[in-house]
């Protein structure tokens, strides 16, 4: 008996053999790969692929007018399209991932760009934001915080100066005086309001800021007898741990601000009798800074939170305390300048440890006498 298979059977046979899994994989890995292509390239923002090498491998329509790329310049190092200085210190020094880095357009001085790396495989993303507007609006927003706070100045001065003449005089009316005592109080509240803005606002409007060898043996101390005459209505215990006489790199002025900050929330924010610690030092990485109390806590919806301007975590606490909501702010911006991380750790009923690690760049080695 002829058992030859007909020649169209032979065929259907072939390719169900070649339709395997492997195949299928690769083919539907193929279609993703060129929808996502097809995605980026309808990007009004710039995207470009970097190989290992540092190597241009593709990119879609907006990075090509940006950065006026052609078919040919495929395999060319992108330090040869993009030659700022701080675009190369970014790419090399930054880990990923990473929240970018802010450059004034080396084209046109009048546009802002936002760089951003992201991995890809053994590559890398790299997205290209015109950010122009964005930076703008945040201007305007810096120069009205600061004119505002700036005119509120002078009639606050007048009305301190007259509060403190009228309550000062001894035939004042016992109903009169108490309106006055608290008129005093809040006019005060609000030139500390004042005075947090101007220098939240001075922080971010400065892109440099005078760089010292800042002795924190010497600062901490200082700090530390602040925060005992602060301490006087509260009865705290403090205690301050130096465990190295290593320094810092930075100013002076605005880390002892947003220093002193978080030692003044510590005792603001814990009951009376509490224990609080400041301590600072050495890790493998740079050096530590921690303020450690036994007192409130914060619940973790409210951390992420805490350095937002005039957020609270306990409104009627934070008025009555004096807060202007600002301190964590500063705090934020100041360490941001000395490219330090500021770390929470905080169990509701139990209390906080606020820290901060400077990096190894910014710390001074100081060796023992």
């Amino acid at each position: 008996m002829d058992k030859t298979v007909p020649a169209q059977h032979k065929k259907t046979r072939n390719s169900h053999q070649q339709d395997t899994p492997e195949n299928t994989s690769a083919q539907h890995e193929a279609e993703q790969l060129q929808k996502i292509r097809s995605a980026l390239r309808a990007l009004r923002d710039a995207v470009i692929l970097i190989d290992e090498n540092d190597c241009l491998g593709w990119w879609n329509q907006a990075a090509q007018d940006l950065l006026s790329l052609q078919p040919d310049d495929k395999g060319k190092s992108v330090f040869d399209f993009i030659t700022i200085p701080e675009f190369h210190q970014y790419y090399e020094d930054t880990t990923l991932p990473n929240d970018g880095i802010h450059i004034e357009s080396w084209r046109d001085p009048s546009r802002y760009l936002k760089f951003e790396l992201t991995s890809f495989g053994d590559e890398k993303l790299l997205f290209i934001y015109d950010v122009t507007r964005l930076k703008h609006l945040e201007q305007m927003r810096q120069d009205f915080v600061a004119n505002v706070s700036h005119e509120l100045r002078t009639p606050l001065t007048v009305m301190t100066g007259y509060l403190e003449n009228f309550t000062d005089q001894p035939d004042m009316p016992p109903h009169w005086r108490r309106g006055f005592e608290l008129m005093t109080q809040q006019t005060a509240r609000m030139n500390r309001i004042v005075n947090d803005l101007l220098l939240l606002s001075r922080i971010e409007i400065e892109e440099t800021h005078e760089v010292n060898a800042i002795d924190m043996t010497k600062l901490l101390t200082n700090i530390y007898d602040d925060a005992q005459a602060y301490n006087q209505a509260y009865k705290h215990i403090i205690h301050l741990h130096i465990d190295t006489y290593d320094g810092l790199y930075g100013s002076e002025m605005y880390l002892n601000s947003a220093l002193s900050n978080l030692v003044i929330n510590a005792i603001k924010y814990t009951p009376k009798g509490g224990n609080i610690t400041i301590s600072w030092t050495r890790t493998s990485n740079g050096c530590r800074f921690a303020v450690e109390d036994d007192g409130l806590g914060i619940a973790p919806e409210h951390i992420v939170r805490l350095t937002e301007r005039f957020y609270r975590v306990d409104k009627g606490r934070s008025r009555a305390t004096g807060g202007t909501g600002l301190g964590l702010a500063i705090v934020k911006h100041v360490l941001h300048q000395h490219e330090a991380q500021l770390q929470i750790e905080s169990i509701e009923g139990e209390g906080s440890t606020f820290s901060v690690v400077f990096p190894a760049t910014y710390v001074r080695t100081v060796t023992a006498n």
